[in-house]
């Protein structure tokens, strides 16, 4: 539940133009939220080290999320219509032509695709498990 909603968060804060470090607070927020929500139901102190385990699984959960939505994606970028609608809706963000084709074209090969896999999994895993290592310690005090 954590990861999903630290997912949500991190996508609503894309799409109200926020700045980008409140997606990667609340990647952190969803470690921590793991954490409480743990804690509160098991009664179990955690330590520093499960907290971030828990975060760190916390995390997978958002990065299978997130590689559905890119698979999704890079399937999308074969069929022309669809290639059309995404450059007219990074236009519409901001983002000039020439960024437009780039993010484009990154869906459209397989490194590009890795890459980004890779990029956010390590986002999705490390932040939650800090974000759980820190609510572990923090929610240890009584």
């Amino acid at each position: 539940m954590a990861g999903t909603l630290a997912f949500l968060l991190s996508i609503v804060s894309g799409q109200l133009a926020l700045p980008q470090t409140f997606a990667l607070l609340w990647l952190i927020g969803g470690g921590f939220l793991a954490v409480f929500l743990y804690r509160r139901r098991t009664g179990q102190r955690l330590s520093v080290l499960s907290g971030a385990h828990l975060g760190w699984i916390c995390g997978i959960f958002g990065f299978l999320i997130v590689t559905i939505v890119l698979t999704a994606t890079a399937v999308m970028m074969s069929d022309p219509v669809a290639v059309s609608s995404m450059r007219e809706q990074l236009r519409t963000h901001g983002i000039s032509e020439a960024n437009a084709n780039q993010i484009i074209q990154l869906f459209r090969t397989w490194e590009g695709i890795a890459g980004a896999l890779l990029v956010s999994f390590l986002l999705f895993t490390l932040l939650p498990a800090f974000g759980g290592a820190v609510g572990a310690k923090l929610l240890d005090r009584d």
